[in-house]
C-alpha cells in the first residue's frame, strides 16, 4: 500500500519467536525514495503494539499513524529518512512479555524473552532484508503505556543495540484504586553514555501519574543523562492515555532522535495556579518549546520568587509555600523568560471524595465489570457506583468500559468523545451509557471484532 507521500507500508506475516513459542506480524514502513538509490542506508525504528502503530485496527479506530507523522516530518525536512518496524502485540499473553519482572498483578513476566526476540531473532531479520544501518546509534525503540515501560527495560539493559528511546506514558507505578497505594514497577539503570531518551505522560491519564514518570527522568538526570540534549521529559497537560494522543505527540521523539539540534523560542509555565500549606506537593510545569517543535518539562532552571515570604521554589520547579497570599515565580531557560502569579491558602486535602453513579443499557451482560479507569462496583440491575477517595489534582479522561475494547459509544454506535473527571474538589458525577461498541441492542449479544 502507497500513500500520497510514495512512502511504502508492507507486511511480514508470521514471524516466529522460539522462546514465547508463537508468531506475530510485523508492519513495515518504508520511507519516500527508499527504492531510488539501492546505496542508501536508514535509521530504523522499532515500535510495540504493531497493529495500532500505522493504520488503525480496533474497532475504535484508533491509531497512532506513524507513517502519516514520518512523511510530514520528512517533506517538511525536519529529519532524516528512516524506517519503522512495528511489531505485533499478542494479547492472549496479556501484558505478560512487556514486563521482565517488578509487575504488582500475578502474572508470568517473559520481558526477557520479547527481548530475546527482538534483538536476537527479529533485528537480523530485518537488518538482513532492508537498507539498515544496524548499529545502536542509528537504532531506537519506542512504545506507550506497558509496552514504554518495555522499551525503558529492555533499551536501558541493552544500549549497544538500541542507542533512541521513546517512553511515552509507561506504566511505572501502579496505584490500587480502593487504598492508593503505590507499587512501583521499574528498577533504575545506570548512565548509558550518548544514549537519547525521550520520556513523556499527559496530565489526563489519570493513575498514570506525571509524578511518576517526572522522579524516574529525574533519576536519570542524576545519573548522568542531560536535559535537553540527551534526555527529553514532557508533560502534557491536556493528553489522555491513548493512541490519539500519542499520535499527536509523536514527532517529538522523531524530532530527538533523527533531527537536528534547536533553541529554546518560548516558555510557559502551566499547571495549578494554587497551592495549600498544608497540601499536596506542586511542581510547576515549565515547558519549553524549540524552533524544531519539541516541547519539553524543565527538570531544572532558574527560578526566582518575588515574595519568598509567601511562597518559594526550589530548582527542580517544586513550590515551597510558607503563608496565604500570592507570589509570581519567574523561570529562565535557554535565553528564555516566563512569569506567573500564584496563590497560596492555607489548607489543601491530599484527597477529594467522588460520589460515582454508572448508568448502563440494558444490552449490558448482567455479569459484566464496568470501568472508568477503575473498577466501579455492581449497585443493581442496570446501575454501578460508590464512593471512591481520589488523589486531589489528578484529571481522567477516559471512556467507560467493559473491558478491552468494550467502551461506550453513542447513540448511533459512533465515537464517543473523553468523558472528563478533575479530582479538585468533592463532588458527585452521573454518567450514562447509552451503548457498547461491541453490542448490538436488537440482539443484546457480543459481535465479532
Amino acid at each position: 500500500m502507497e500513500n500520497s507521500a510514495q512512502s511504502k507500508l508492507m507486511v511480514l506475516p508470521g514471524v516466529h519467536a522460539s522462546r514465547l513459542g508463537n508468531e506475530r506480524d510485523i508492519y513495515i514502513y518504508l520511507p519516500a525514495g527508499y527504492d531510488d538509490d539501492p546505496s542508501v542506508r536508514y535509521p530504523v525504528l522499532y515500535m510495540h503494539v504493531g497493529q495500532h502503530v500505522f493504520e488503525p485496527s480496533k474497532p475504535s479506530g484508533e491509531s497512532w499513524g506513524m507513517h502519516r507523522v514520518a512523511d510530514r516530518l520528512l517533506a517538511e525536512g525536519l529529519v532524516r529518512p528512516i524506517i519503522i518496524v512495528a511489531v505485533e502485540h499478542k494479547y492472549e499473553d496479556g501484558t505478560s512479555e512487556y514486563f521482565h519482572d517488578l509487575y504488582a498483578y500475578p502474572i508470568r513476566c517473559v520481558g526477557e524473552l520479547y527481548e530475546h526476540f527482538l534483538i536476537e531473532e527479529l533485528k537480523p531479520i530485518v537488518d538482513r532484508g532492508f537498507r539498515t544501518l544496524p548499529d545502536a546509534e542509528h537504532t531506537a525503540l519506542m512504545g506507550s503505556s506497558a509496552a514504554g515501560i518495555a522499551t525503558y527495560n529492555i533499551g536501558l539493559r541493552r544500549p549497544d543495540v538500541f542507542g533512541m528511546l521513546g517512553i511515552l506514558s509507561p506504566f511505572f507505578v501502579q496505584v490500587d484504586p480502593g487504598t492508593l497505594e503505590e507499587t512501583p514497577q521499574y528498577r533504575l539503570y545506570p548512565y548509558n553514555d550518548g544514549q537519547k531518551i525521550w520520556m513523556d505522560i499527559g496530565g489526563a491519564e489519570g493513575f498514570f501519574m506525571p509524578s511518576h514518570v517526572r522522579s524516574v527522568a529525574e533519576n536519570m538526570q542524576q545519573a548522568g543523562w542531560k536535559q535537553g540534549e540527551e534526555l527529553y521529559y514532557y508533560l502534557d497537560m491536556e493528553a489522555a492515555h491513548s493512541e490519539w494522543d500519542w499520535s499527536r505527540r509523536a514527532h517529538m521523539p522523531l524530532l530527538h532522535f533523527f533531527g537536528e539540534a534547536a533553541d529554546v523560542s518560548v516558555l510557559a509555565l502551566e499547571g495549578d495556579g494554587i497551592v495549600g500549606v498544608d497540601g499536596p506537593v506542586v511542581v510547576v510545569n515549565a515547558v519549553a518549546a524549540l524552533h524544531n517543535g519539541i516541547r519539553f518539562s524543565l527538570l531544572r532552571a532558574d527560578y526566582q520568587t518575588d515574595n519568598p515570604d509567601v511562597l518559594g521554589i526550589s530548582p527542580d520547579g517544586r513550590l515551597l509555600p510558607r503563608k496565604p497570599g500570592t507570589a509570581t515565580i519567574v523561570c529562565r531557560y535557554g535565553g528564555q523568560e516566563a512569569a506567573r502569579m500564584y496563590t497560596v491558602v492555607e489548607r489543601l486535602s491530599e484527597t477529594v471524595v467522588v460520589e460515582l453513579e454508572i448508568r448502563v443499557p440494558d444490552t449490558t451482560p448482567e455479569d459484566a465489570e464496568i470501568y472508568a479507569t477503575f473498577g466501579v462496583p455492581k449497585l443493581g440491575k442496570g446501575l454501578y457506583g460508590g464512593t471512591v477517595s481520589l488523589p486531589r489534582g489528578l484529571t481522567f479522561d477516559f471512556l467507560i468500559t467493559r473491558g478491552y475494547d468494550k467502551e461506550e459509544v453513542d447513540r448511533d454506535f459512533g465515537r464517543m468523545p473523553y468523558r472528563r473527571l478533575v479530582t479538585d474538589e468533592d463532588k458527585r458525577v452521573v454518567y450514562t451509557v447509552h451503548n457498547w461498541i461491541d453490542l448490538r441492542p436488537d440482539t443484546g449479544r457480543e459481535e465479532e471484532i
